[in-house]
């Protein structure tokens, strides 16, 4: 069978490291074991995101959990999707690494982004806007979970 092809936004590298909610640790946790099933895939996103952790230490586990996915890269496509997402209002404008996280996921055809964001990521609001976009740019859909629902 082939396997699902999953993008991760930075907040489920860090949340595995994050002991101020031990649930959602557990659950980040339990995710982790099962990625092999998938084919999991960062960005340079992903890696900037990582570079800004103050404490090196931190920083150097998160950059681990990147060796075995996959690396996609923000082009000129994802650039001019994620203004897209902003102008529509699906993401503030404030928050542009999060625009670039969906169409990172959308321009690379990847099936499902997945994020610990609740705010502005993982809603039904969201999802909605997106495809919605995506249909009338020309994309396939894509689903956008927490690390527990998939």
């Amino acid at each position: 069978m082939k396997k699902l092809k999953i993008y991760l936004d930075t907040s489920v590298y860090s949340a595995i490291f994050d002991s101020r909610d031990l649930i959602r640790q557990k659950q980040t946790e339990e995710f982790w074991n099962n990625i092999n099933d998938y084919e999991y895939y960062f960005s340079d996103i992903n890696i900037e995101e990582i570079e800004g952790v103050s404490v090196s230490e931190l920083k150097e586990k998160l950059k681990s959990l990147l060796k075995n996915g996959k690396k996609i890269e923000t082009t000129t496509e994802v650039k001019e999707l994620t203004k897209i997402y902003i102008s529509e209002g699906i993401v503030p404008e404030k928050y542009e690494n999060d625009a670039l996280h969906i169409a990172l996921t959308t321009v690379h055809s990847l099936d499902i982004l997945i994020s610990w964001n609740f705010k502005h990521l993982v809603k039904r609001k969201t999802r909605i806007g997106v495809n919605l976009i995506n249909l009338k740019e020309g994309y396939k859909s894509i689903e956008i979970l927490a690390p527990p629902e998939l």
